[in-house]
């Protein structure tokens, strides 16, 4: 048995070997041989080369935009919660014409040569008549907010409320009058475009998109973790972002693609704009008034307005009213243009109905019913979903969050990566050890970006906060108040820059991350308390009462204070990984300065 067994064997074991030396040469052929390009590949790798830096160019000021933009859509609720002189405000029937003859009765014993005035009547979302007014041709309007009720004025202190995180996400407004809001809408177009880019060259250079949908792996530590979280956060609602990239653009095409308006709109003087915006809003071109900032307008005269909205509420079938605008047209005739509210549809801009301001007969409808308009004001809509009920409005809150999310984590992946790179190079030179060598020679450019990362994704909630503080800190006399405001929130954002370039920079450590998304949680914790010590709009008083629009926001500030809280403590210096040891954590140290957490991965992407 034993005898056959053995030569049985050992051809066997002995054929490797031979087998391997007979193949050597032939695989050293093979290994010789060019490679034939792969032009499936080569494209995938040029689209994230362009995906990377698309990205990281305006990556800080997209993260920005989108996260002024998602509080945006609480724009009102903002601007109710910031002016507390409003609260207390009964609801009224918004039906009721007395609301509006009354709100206009008292513009005119303020201003009795009004030339144009814009009203917006009374809703869920807002429980005064706002009313926007201006005594020349074409100079700026003046603001007035009314007691539906009285029809008095209501004195409120002076903020742009939610109107800044508006204002700024679009034109990256710096003052209450800005006076560089073309620049700025420039600006965010350019910027909006790349996150366009990165869109679809992120999509091209995912091969496995569906499968990273369902792909998080927290426990594989370091890039892994990274890039899980940013392929999440940018599949998930994949749809939302490439609507409100698109139609973002897409709102300022007349200032961005004007060839195709001087083409198509050629008049005897020139591009004959006045003719095409008539044709976007659905007017008719020869009623649209042309005068400049001192053309002298005559005032308008008293205007019955009972009878006009009830027409317009038996033309619309019982259809609500959102606004109501007196002017006069290009022949000089006062006319009074009835807007139907923009709840009542998705398309935006809504229909209006055009009336004699004298006799109150009806003269015309604008409506937009071209196919592309449609679709352009379908686009609009979209984007500013002010069709949105609440249930609505939060969910795409939530899509917003994510994809401030997918922007942060794509700008720290950024960090690691480079930051794990030059890691492994300097440990090759023989450092002390990895993360020594991390921290000292980690270069510059690496360090900026990671200094960057922290002023951004961390300094701008805490901007934030103390923005919506300042309004119960600032004395209610100060001159200029809303500018001061804003002078809040632009100081405590350069500030968070030069402590992030202090920790990141000169002295890389992780107490970067954690003292100002600490110090943002405080402030945002203590806003309800503030409020409390300041108005009487605090949850002792709106809770008991079922005031949810008020009670909410400061519940909304409580919770986003503890989450900003519950980050920094994740990221405190020195915080361990459960079950590890220092000894053990040592050697797989990331760089401080690039990194917003510990190699333990569930911090690290809440860090971003």
């Amino acid at each position: 048995m034993t005898s056959t067994t053995l030569p049985s064997h050992t051809p066997a074991e002995r054929a490797p070997t031979a087998t391997a030396a007979s193949t050597a040469p032939e695989a050293a052929r093979k290994a010789q041989k060019p490679k034939v390009p792969n032009d499936r590949e080569g494209f995938r790798q040029a689209m994230s080369w362009l995906h990377t830096w698309a990205g990281l160019i305006l990556g800080w000021l997209l993260f920005a935009i989108f996260l002024t933009g998602t509080l945006s859509f609480f724009k009102n609720e903002f601007n109710l919660w910031m002016r507390p002189e409003m609260h207390g405000l009964q609801p009224v029937d918004a039906t009721d014409p007395q609301v509006a003859q009354k709100a206009l009765d008292a513009l005119v014993r303020k201003a009795p040569s009004v030339t144009q005035w814009i009203m917006h009547l009374p809703d869920d979302r807002d429980p005064a008549v706002n009313i926007l007014w201006r005594g020349t041709g074409n100079g700026r309007f003046e603001t007035l907010r009314m007691n539906p009720q009285t029809g008095e004025a209501i004195d409120t202190r002076q903020t742009m409320g939610g109107d800044f995180f508006y204002r700024f996400h679009f034109e990256l407004r710096t003052a209450q009058k800005g006076r560089w809001a073309i620049e700025g809408r420039w600006v965010v177009g350019v910027a909006t475009m790349l996150m366009f880019v990165a869109l679809i060259s992120g999509v091209i250079t995912h091969r496995r998109i569906f499968k990273d949908f369902f792909t998080f792996r927290p426990t594989k530590g370091g890039q892994r973790a990274w890039l899980d979280a940013h392929n999440v956060t940018g599949v998930l609602v994949l749809p939302f972002y490439l609507m409100i990239t698109f139609s973002g653009l897409m709102i300022f095409h007349t200032l961005y693609m004007p060839a195709g308006i001087a083409t198509a709109y050629k008049g005897e003087k020139g591009v004959d704009s006045n003719a095409y915006f008539a044709d976007l809003q659905g007017e008719k071109a020869e009623s649209r008034p042309r005068r400049g900032a001192t053309d002298k307008v005559e005032p308008l005269p008293a205007i019955a307005l009972p009878p006009i909205l009830a027409e317009a509420r038996t033309r619309w079938d019982g259809g609500r009213i959102g606004s109501v605008q007196a002017r006069r047209d290009a022949k000089g005739r006062a006319v009074v243009e009835v807007t139907r509210h923009e709840g009542d549809r998705l398309q935006y801009r809504p229909p209006r109905l055009l009336f004699d301001a004298t006799t109150g007969q009806w003269l015309d409808q604008a409506d937009a019913t071209g196919p592309a308009v449609k679709t352009y004001g379908v686009l609009y809509g979209l984007h500013m979903a002010r069709f949105a009920d609440v249930s609505l409005r939060w969910a795409l809150f939530g899509f917003g969050l994510l994809g401030s999310l997918m922007i942060a984590t794509g700008m720290v992946l950024w960090s690691v990566k480079r930051s794990a790179k030059s890691q492994t190079q300097a440990s090759r030179k023989g450092a002390a050890n990895a993360a020594d060598a991390a921290t000292l020679k980690m270069p510059f450019g690496e360090r900026l970006v990671a200094a960057i990362n922290i002023a951004t994704l961390a300094g701008l909630p805490l901007a934030c906060g103390v923005y919506i503080a300042s309004n119960r800190l600032i004395p209610l006399g100060t001159e200029g108040r809303a500018d001061v405001e804003l002078a809040w929130f632009f100081s405590t954002w350069g500030l968070a820059l030069l402590w992030a370039l202090a920790s990141a920079v000169v002295r890389p450590s992780r107490v970067g991350w954690s003292v100002p998304l600490g110090a943002a949680g405080l402030v945002w914790a203590l806003l309800p308390a503030i409020n409390a010590l300041t108005t009487h709009t605090h949850l002792g008083i709106t809770l008991p009462a079922g005031e949810w629009v008020w009670a909410s926001m400061d519940l909304a500030f409580l919770a986003t204070g503890l989450l900003l809280g519950w980050l920094s403590w994740r990221l405190r210096p020195g915080r361990l990984p459960r079950g590890t040891t220092a000894a053990a954590k040592a050697p797989r140290a990331a760089p401080a300065a690039a990194l917003p957490a510990a190699p333990d991965v569930s911090v690290s992407t809440s860090g971003a």
